[in-house]
């Protein structure tokens, strides 16, 4: 008996998935991949500090774990960069335009990444944060009116 194939999202959101065991993060594994409207992938990322920068892995302990920041709060307060600002730097704008993002790790996207998704060009976002969640479809546009709103600084 033949197997069904993957569907699409679910597809790429295990190649995301896979991507976030790369992270060096202690707090969080974050991955993103970034793929055409061709169903093919343009860039991947995880969340993890710049190239010769010592982990908090390495270190063996997390400045904001160790001081109860909240998730979402004081990002000044981190040495990683995000899953998705890897994948984009990684991809550039050209390939990211008209593009989908796929995200495992989280359920959010916070106000950094917001911004970095709605410069490059990248249309649709799909987030799962574990198995047992569903997969959260947020779009550009969308992206676009919570940056617009007053108070979008307080929203992660």
């Amino acid at each position: 008996m033949q197997q069904k194939p993957i569907e699409w999202n679910e597809y790429f959101l295990e190649i995301a998935r896979t991507v976030s065991k790369r992270s060096n993060c202690l707090r969080a594994h974050v991955g993103a991949v970034i793929v055409g409207t061709d169903k093919k992938i343009k860039a991947t990322g995880y969340n993890g500090v710049p190239s010769k920068v010592v982990s908090c892995m390495e270190l063996g302990e997390c400045y904001r774990i160790k001081n109860n920041i909240p998730s979402g709060t004081c990002y000044e307060t981190c040495r990683s960069i995000h899953a998705e600002q890897n994948a984009i730097i990684q991809a550039g704008q050209d390939r990211s335009k008209g593009a989908s993002m796929y995200i495992w790790g989280h359920n959010f996207i916070c106000i950094l990444c917001k911004r970095f998704i709605v410069q490059s060009g990248i249309e649709t976002i799909y987030l799962k944060k574990d198995d047992n969640s569903p997969i959260e479809i947020v779009t550009a546009k969308q992206l676009v009116q919570e940056l617009t709103e007053e108070n979008f600084i307080s929203k992660p």
